[in-house]
């Protein structure tokens, strides 16, 4: 009886064995990657949960499927059961033995459990993936001997190096700079270099062993001194400088650069602590960092952010609608109104709303009535709409003042009046902005939003994710390859909300994830896609990036040059608004660079119209190179005071890139610039190849 009784037990474990596989709608599964990427050479470590397995778990098996996004070979990992998970929980996880010579940029992950009896996968599902990056050699560290610095004193800096590869790297060279940003030139056409913004060797001929590290002792790196007012009018960033004999202690920071012998490789960049420097004999006023709204308490106002519009310019008793501002000739301007009639006015008989349309001058340019017999109990608030003026066709382009009054005794007698703006411009059938980062479409906000209030197609395509720019104070820490993505990915967020603020999709949004500060490596020394450029953040040659217009794009000239093509080709733009072909940023200049070269390469195959308006934007100035050979017009955008509020606000929307500051400077409605400045591009057509050599000052 025993026997019997044992046989059946043994029997009952067998069939629950082999017994139906346990059905999709029971099990789940999430997990993967441990690390946003890892290093080539070393492990790419993937962890699995899975929920809802009950009898005999161990027949099952979880296995990652890794696959280069853009390929279609994959390869499957069979995970390890992690033990004493809880119950009706099993852990996996795995570490995939990256190749050496694995390619750069992004992996897709997709886990699925497995029936071992039955070999069918029960569920698959698709999670993050990661990206694989090659850094060679990094800056592990870097230390100051002080925080506070009078003026004229060394600053001392001690570095931290580790190589990272199972190969010997000789003859590093170790910089220390206090220009931050070695792609922006440091000096402008017809200038010369800025001896207080100069580049200091503070170790040449450097050998690292393979896997290990080294320090650079605490020794003289550079000589503390006043930046503000040099930073900004070198590289057009920085403060002001103030205009005082005696200039107040400033928050500074500094970099130390890792390049090849011969200064051709940029392997790695860091910042230093932040550091005070001041006079011998100054203290005040306390200065803060770019963490904070404002450089010194003193920047504060008290006074005009409490009211933004001129006094007498707003009425209580007529809100306008503001959504609509920017026309073009031959456009019929339209005024919604809510009327909020005063119990005190009385009630109004046979009322009439008058609209007048004067130049900035004063000068009347048309007078018309919005709404007539109009009756008023007190206390009313009707809303009214009407064509106010419609636009002559040669109306000269600029900004006007609309003023609209309530009026009575056939408007003779004025019972309430209110003003805003309108602008005319000339628009594009089609708009197509290209910009080298993420904050540099400010420079055509205002085109933008006239665009979008004309119902003009309008796309913008950035060319680099902006990995770089501000990284280590988005994270407060040094930036490796993983949190350099990531600050990509905030910045492209940033401007997926500005297209929002201004009326655009999101989904109008094309990037290429080009690498911050690469742009001239691409276009000079890696023309080929089977060469592209190792950038430096990303440590990748292979936009590792998801959600761009080609993940795993090579960092080589033609590739971008055909993607720009084929996004051109798609959308085909009446104008393409550009970064200026000079500017002293490598990946401004050379933005324009390329998108120039999609289109006259779209030109030869009668793609492109030739009457395509191509615009120029300057936002960093020229710098000492080889001036572009282009002839220019004078192309204005006209801004009405609310469209140039809006284009304030985007400012304020871009937190990583001074927006804080940016909010903190902000300006009344009197204070806005009502133009935005480009220049036309007359001969885009030609010159071909006048930028195929690389040039100094």
């Amino acid at each position: 009886m025993l026997e019997r009784k044992g046989w059946w037990t043994a029997l009952a474990g067998v069939l629950l064995l082999i017994g139906g596989p346990l059905r999709g709608a029971e099990i789940s599964i999430e997990g993967g990657p441990i690390e946003p990427g890892f290093n080539s050479g070393t492990f790419a470590y993937i962890h699995a949960t899975v929920h809802g397995l009950t009898g005999q778990p161990k027949r099952y098996v979880v296995f990652a499927e890794i696959q280069y996004f853009g390929t279609t070979a994959n390869t499957s990992v069979e995970m390890d059961r992690v033990p004493e998970t809880k119950p009706g929980v099993e852990e996996f996880q795995v570490g995939w033995p990256i190749p050496p010579q694995a390619p750069t940029g992004l992996y897709t992950l997709t886990l699925h459990v497995e029936d071992r009896i039955q070999h069918s996968p029960e569920i698959r599902k698709k999670v993050r993936g990661f990206v694989v990056y090659k850094k060679l050699v990094r800056i592990s560290r870097v230390t100051l001997d002080k925080t506070l610095y009078n003026v004229g004193e060394p600053i001392k800096c001690e570095v931290g190096l580790e190589n990272l590869s199972d190969i010997d790297v000789k003859g590093l060279r170790v910089e220390f700079s206090n220009a931050n940003y070695p792609w922006i030139a440091l000096y402008s056409q017809g200038g010369h270099d800025n001896p207080d913004l100069a580049v200091r060797m503070i170790r040449e001929h450097l050998d690292i062993p393979a896997g290990t590290a080294v320090t650079i002792p605490m020794i003289p790196a550079g000589t503390a001194t006043f930046l503000q007012g040099k930073q900004r009018d070198v590289m057009g960033a920085g403060l002001a400088l103030p205009n005082e004999k005696v200039p107040p202690p400033e928050v500074d920071m500094y970099t130390v650069a890792l390049w090849n012998a011969d200064r051709t490789k940029l392997y790695d960049m860091q910042f230093t602590p932040q550091v005070i420097v001041r006079a011998w004999d100054r203290d005040l006023p306390k200065p803060y960092s770019r963490n904070f709204i404002h450089p010194y308490n003193s920047f504060i106002d008290f006074t005009k952010y409490r009211e933004f519009y001129p006094p007498g310019m707003i009425s209580e008793a007529i809100q306008l609608d503001h959504s609509h501002t920017l026309y073009r000739p031959g456009d019929t301007v339209k005024v919604a109104a809510t009327l909020n009639y005063s119990v005190a006015y009385g009630p109004l008989s046979n009322g009439v709303v008058l609209v007048r349309i004067t130049d900035m001058a004063g000068k009347e340019v048309h007078m018309g009535s919005l709404v007539t017999g109009l009756n008023l109990a007190p206390g009313a608030s009707p809303k009214v709409t009407g064509d106010a003026w419609t636009i002559p066709p040669n109306q000269t382009p600029g900004t006007y003042r609309m003023t609209v009054n309530l009026a009575m005794g056939e408007g003779k007698i004025e019972v309430a009046s209110t003003a805003t703006e309108i602008a005319v411009n000339q628009l594009p059938a089609s708009l197509l902005v290209v910009c080298a980062h993420e904050d540099d479409d400010q420079a055509y906000t205002g085109l933008m939003r006239a665009a979008v209030e004309a119902g003009i197609p309008v796309h913008l395509l950035t060319l680099t994710a902006g990995d770089v720019g501000a990284c280590e104070r988005y994270f407060d820490k040094p930036c490796g390859p993983n949190e350099a993505r990531e600050f990509g990915t905030v910045r492209l967020e940033e401007t997926a909300e500005v297209l929002e603020h201004l009326g655009i999709a999101r989904d109008n949004l094309i990037d290429l994830g080009l690498p911050d500060g690469g742009s001239g490596a691409i276009w000079f020394e890696h023309k080929d896609s089977s060469n592209p450029f190792l950038s430096i953040y990303l440590a990748c040659d292979h936009a590792p990036y998801e959600n761009v217009y080609k993940p795993n794009l090579p960092y080589a000239r033609d590739a971008v040059v055909e993607a720009i093509r084929q996004i051109i080709t798609n959308l085909h733009p009446a104008m393409i608004a550009l970064t200026g072909p000079d500017e002293r940023h490598v990946d401004h200049r050379t933005a324009n660079w390329f998108a120039i070269k999609a289109c006259q390469e779209l030109l030869k195959q009668k793609v492109l119209d030739p009457q395509t308006i191509v615009l120029a934007d300057q936002v960093y100035g020229a710098g000492g190179f080889k001036p572009a050979p282009y002839k220019y017009e004078d192309f204005v955008v006209h801004l009405s005071g609310e469209a140039a509020a809006l284009r304030q606000e985007v400012t304020w929307i871009y937190q990583s890139q001074d927006g804080n500051l940016h909010e903190g400077e902000k300006m009344t409605f009197a204070e806005l610039p009502r133009e935005e400045k480009h220049l036309r591009i007359m001969d885009w057509q030609e010159h071909e190849g006048w930028n195929e050599q690389e040039s100094g000052h």
